[in-house]
């Protein structure tokens, strides 16, 4: 039985949506917006443009899809400021038709939010082709930020810092599958069996950091996410799009 619930729920988000990279030719520019072949991409994933500076690439905008029509992918664009490179000087760049936009290039790095270390090792092997970065490297950062609640802004400065392009969180119906950057939903895995989210409960959520009843964070700042589920099926709906 446990076999076919771990069988289901793999296939469930595989088969739903694919980790490996896109990358397609920019066809059109208008202001900020960038129009290419949408191949299989998804509503609000986000990525990065490419341009060739003599035999090399080089990353000169992050960008996220706003819209897709008729097999064509909308796009807006911004300088690439999620990699802080403090020795090497920032691409003025423009993108052009012709460059490259590549999209999932990070979607095989995830973290996991869960309420305990069962379910947190169930999202971790019913993954086995996404590299999951130990849960105690967020939890730390929070700390290092004095958060008790991590939010979206969180969560979109930690991951660049570790490539990380995928955020798994468990609440109380299922596991949704986040864009670290845009915070877009890409899928979502059904538990065929719930009662692994009950077995213990820590909040913010587990790691080997966290421990029930203690603070990640100041003790002057909010903690609504000692309640588990309450605060993350809020901002799970929140973001769901």
């Amino acid at each position: 039985m446990k076999a076919f619930i771990f069988l289901t729920l793999c296939l469930g988000l595989l088969s739903g949506f694919d980790i490996n990279a896109v990358r397609e030719n920019i066809e059109s520019i208008e202001k900020d917006k960038l129009t290419f072949p949408a191949h299989d991409l998804k509503l609000g994933e986000s990525g990065v443009v490419l341009t060739k500076n003599q035999s090399n690439e080089v990353i000169i905008a992050q960008t996220h899809i706003i819209e897709i029509a008729d097999g064509k992918a909308t796009a807006t664009f911004k300088p690439f400021e999620l990699l802080e490179q403090k020795f090497l000087p920032t691409p003025i760049n423009e993108p052009k038709v012709g460059d490259e936009v590549l999209f999932r290039s990070f979607y095989n790095r995830a973290i996991a939010i869960a309420p305990n270390q069962e379910t947190y090792q169930y999202i971790i092997k019913s993954n086995p082709n996404i590299q999951f970065m130990h849960i105690d490297l967020f939890a730390a950062f929070l700390q290092q930020e004095n958060t008790n609640d991590p939010q979206k802004k969180e969560f979109q400065k930690f991951c660049p810092k570790y490539s990380i392009g995928l955020l798994f969180i468990a609440d109380s119906q299922n596991i949704k599958v986040f864009d670290c950057q845009s915070f877009a939903v890409f899928g979502t895995q059904e538990f065929q069996d719930s009662s692994i989210l009950h077995t213990e409960v820590i909040t913010p959520f587990f790691s080997r950091i966290t421990a029930p009843n203690k603070r990640l964070g100041s003790r002057f700042k909010s903690n609504n996410s000692k309640d588990y589920f309450p605060y993350y099926d809020k901002l799970t709906q929140t973001h769901a799009h």
